[in-house]
């Protein structure tokens, strides 16, 4: 019988698309194949969900943000579990964990190095300095990563073009979800909704200020806002400022979105910036017609008429008049609905995540 790949996954903390991801490769992968570890913060919720997906965990503490002391202890602490556990694979998630997990590495000759990068490196809020110096360090350690997983081919694009990679050590894997079937029942007057992280670059407050023109139009609208975040009191001043705050609810962190999303009339993206829309997969796999800005990768998955409306970037007037549009015409809504999942259905699945990822795996592992 030939001997299992051991795969270990280096994660910082993550909630949101990072984590299900991660769950959603462990769930799928062929263990008669691959057996595979996390290494990632012991007190995290991340933690118990992958003890709960019967793999082994190896606790690291792994901090999100830079911090020169912790990073260089976690970078020795890895060094040591990289010796210890011996992978043939080290599947790093994230650019922060990418440069304590490739650093560890660096002079220990194995594993092969796999790097997800999930999100944009930069935003407009990142000073060219910044991004200069953060492009030299990528440029060097990605010559200890043997693969690079891009999640869009925009994604792709900007490390290219602003990171100066080689395209030819990227390969676009997009995100996948396993479908279920949900049965809806929905409440009186339209249903508006998102799901996001309450965090500036997720643009909610975009979302609460085309609320307010939609309201003008469908007084009887409801809005409904799936997730939590620092950017939380704010949001909910702003709702107050617009006078809208009897119409805006916020629900806070639910374990499982999905039986509410699929109530909604209409699911809005209002990000300023997007790797790629998990939330839009999700939405469109219940038969949610959504709305989104045309920004990153999301023109991947809605092409603006047929399988969902995209907006101008940033224009919260644009955005509310496709959800008004939508709104106002059920018929067109319907027909988006449908070709929206039928499109996502057909190409995001977590059966097809998987196994291009595997296959990743043992193009590395028969390569030695």
């Amino acid at each position: 019988m030939e001997k299992k790949a051991v795969i270990a996954y280096l994660v910082r903390p993550a909630e949101g698309g990072i984590k299900s991801h991660l769950l959603t490769l462990l769930s799928g992968l062929d263990r008669t194949r691959f057996e595979p570890i996390v290494i990632c913060p012991p007190d995290s919720s991340l933690r118990r969900d992958v003890e709960q997906a019967e793999c082994k965990v190896i606790p690291l503490e792994l901090v999100g943000e830079l911090n020169p002391i912790k990073d260089l202890k976690a970078v020795l602490s890895l060094r040591r579990i990289l010796r210890r556990v011996k992978p043939d694979i080290l599947h790093i998630h994230s650019a922060k964990a990418g440069l304590v997990g490739r650093l560890a590495a660096a002079s220990l000759g194995r594993p092969r190095i796999v790097l997800t990068m999930h999100s944009f490196v930069f935003d407009e809020r990142v000073g060219r300095l910044k991004r200069t110096m953060a492009a030299w360090v990528e440029r060097r350690l990605s010559r200890l990563t043997d693969q690079i997983i891009a999640v869009s081919g925009a994604l792709r694009d900007e490390l290219v073009s602003r990171m100066g990679l080689s395209a030819d050590k990227i390969a676009v894997i997009p995100n996948g979800i396993a479908f279920r079937e949900i049965r809806k029942s929905g409440g009186d007057g339209p249903r508006v909704g998102t799901v996001s992280r309450l965090a500036p670059q997720k643009g909610v407050d975009n979302f609460i200020r085309a609320a307010a023109l939609v309201r003008k139009r469908f007084p009887s609208a409801g809005f409904f806002i799936i997730g939590d975040g620092p950017f939380r009191e704010a949001l909910e001043a702003l709702a107050d400022e617009l006078g809208i705050r009897e119409s805006v609810e916020f629900m806070g962190f639910q374990p499982d979105a999905l039986p509410i999303v699929a109530t909604f009339d209409v699911f809005v993206l209002a990000s300023t910036w997007e790797a790629f829309g998990l939330t839009l997969v999700e939405a469109l796999s219940q038969e949610v017609p959504v709305v989104a800005f045309r920004v990153g990768g999301i023109p991947e998955i809605v092409d603006g008429s047929t399988t969902g409306l995209l907006a101008e970037p940033g224009n919260v007037e644009d955005l509310a008049d496709k959800v008004c549009r939508l709104l106002a015409d059920r018929e067109l809504a319907a027909r988006i609905a449908r070709e929206g999942c039928k499109s996502v259905r057909s190409r995001f699945s977590s059966d097809r995540m998987v196994a291009e990822t595997q296959d990743v795996y043992a193009s590395l592992v028969r390569a030695g």
